[in-house]
């Protein structure tokens, strides 16, 4: 029980320690990002170092979790010994208590005798007594006459047979009970007491491999996290879990480039005070995108339809290029699609994708897990027909209002069914992620509430007025709730 109290001490410790390391690291990152969005190389390693310490925290609360369930079978482990132990000692007792009683039988029966032969050599000895001074005797007491005397004889005969009769009972009572106690002692010695210290340690012995195995558990869990910690401080190689902060911290260092970053503030110097009007640049950049969409095809803003065209499985590459950068490396980050990135980084992967840029998603990007989440939420916001379409959205929003579940599964089922190719296969591959995504809650606390709150509006939109769409945006989010949490049932398997 002390080491269970101890270990509960500290996985409450542990799991401080994580979650104010990941609440400083967030909150830090956060206030990074307003005061510098553009901060170049340094800005991208500070915020990398920030989620080494998140992923910290994410791995001491996991820590503290495997500790409290040592902590938890220590003290069923306790609770079953001691269970064992009373009933060993309650049957030990038993066993000792029926010695004792037989010690007293046996000292009972033995006064018992002694009292009955004390009353037996008395009535001998007033049988067989003599007149002390018979002359005396003569002189002062009348004389008897012998059917007198022969009378009294008799009476003492008579006294000294029954207690003699007295005597051989409680002599025989002494004897029986003198087997039974020595039977009882031979019983307890040689039968009961072996077997109660047998079980004793027996119970002792499993308690001590319990322990032992416990402890062995919790050095190597502790080896373990602070392997982990190593790693996320130095890892030159990476894992699945470090890659998504760009590796250890001495890497991350060295990523830095003082010269690039001198060169980039200067260049934004230079347009800050350039004589070319910001309009000027936003038509640079508008006709280049434009001239650039004739030789590569568009992501943002064009329908699910026409990108279907390009893709065998009718699934948008920009879907699927986020869903598995999440889904390899975000899974256990804590507010996923919840936490927003930076725009300017949103925005410069954007261009990537309008580009027709191979590697869109880069290294450097991985940095902040939410400017890819940003970029796909963003992709939604744009389509010109929402994935839930306008012509079907009352009847989305119809199903959401039936109270009854299996009324309101059976009729999102059938308006999921009649939207199109392009459509279905887009929903059906989203939804298949944020499966996936609330299956980790436990770590990234994005269940389907969450999530169904934060896609409801990016994936539903509607012509109604704002006061309109605020009632309606719980039923959104019930829409996507319903199907997150029922995807295995309307989706079939096609695998």
């Amino acid at each position: 029980q002390d080491i269970a109290a101890f270990l509960k001490k500290r996985a409450f410790l542990e799991e401080s320690y994580g979650r104010d390391m990941i609440k400083i690291a967030q909150q830090t990152a956060e206030a990074f990002d307003k005061s510098h969005p553009k901060s170049g190389t340094f800005g991208d390693v500070w915020i990398s170092i920030l989620k080494v310490h998140e992923t910290i925290g994410n791995q001491r609360i996991r820590f503290a979790t495997s500790i409290t369930e040592s902590a938890e079978d220590l003290l069923s482990l306790s609770k079953h010994i001691e269970k064992d132990r009373k009933k060993i000692k309650d049957t030990g007792m038993h066993y000792e208590k029926q010695v004792q009683e037989a010690d007293i039988q046996l000292e009972k029966s033995k006064q018992k005798f002694e009292a009955t032969n004390e009353e037996w050599g008395k009535a001998v000895s007033q049988r067989n007594q003599e007149p002390t001074n018979p002359g005396k005797k003569n002189l002062f007491r009348s004389s008897r006459t012998a059917a007198q005397v022969n009378i009294e004889h008799k009476c003492l005969d008579r006294n000294e047979s029954d207690c003699r009769s007295k005597m051989d009972a409680a002599d025989t009572q002494y004897k029986l009970q003198q087997k039974k106690t020595i039977q009882a002692h031979t019983e307890y010695y040689e039968t009961h007491l072996p077997k109660v210290l047998s079980e004793l340690k027996a119970v002792d012995d499993e308690c001590s491999i319990a322990l032992r195995y416990q402890l062995a558990s919790y050095a190597y869990t502790f080896e373990q996290a602070l392997t982990e910690d190593g790693l996320a401080l130095d890892n030159d190689q990476g894992n699945n879990n470090i890659r998504v902060i760009g590796k250890g911290l001495r890497s991350l260092i060295s990523k830095i480039d003082k010269d690039a970053d001198w060169v980039e503030f200067v260049r934004l110097c230079a347009e800050r005070s350039g004589r070319v009007q910001k309009s000027e640049y936003l038509t640079q950049d508008y006709m280049t995108s434009v001239s650039s969409s004739y030789t590569n095809p568009r992501v943002f803003g064009v329908s699910l339809e026409k990108l279907a065209e390009s893709a065998p499985d009718m699934v948008p590459d920009i879907l699927k290029r986020c869903a598995t950068v999440v889904e390899e490396y975000a899974l256990n980050s804590v507010g996923i699609y919840r936490l927003s990135g930076t725009s300017s980084k949103i925005q410069r992967i954007k261009m990537k994708f309008e580009s027709g840029d191979p590697n869109p998603i880069s290294e450097e990007d991985l940095s902040d897990i939410n400017n890819i989440t940003g970029v796909l939420k963003l992709w939604f916001r744009e389509l010109p027909n929402p994935l839930f379409p306008r012509q079907s959205y009352q009847q989305f929003l119809d199903a959401a209002k039936l109270p009854d579940d299996r009324a309101r599964l059976i009729a999102l089922h059938t308006a999921i069914n009649e939207l199109s190719d392009a459509h279905y296969a887009t929903l059906k591959y989203l939804m298949c992620h944020l499966y996936k995504v609330q299956s980790y809650q436990r770590f990234n606390k994005m269940g389907a509430a969450n999530l169904a709150t934060i896609f409801g509006l990016t994936l539903m939109s509607s012509d109604s007025g704002s006061q309109t769409q605020i009632a309606e945006s719980q039923l959104q989010a019930k829409v996507v709730q319903s199907i997150l949490e029922n995807y295995k049932e309307i989706f079939e398997d096609e695998e």
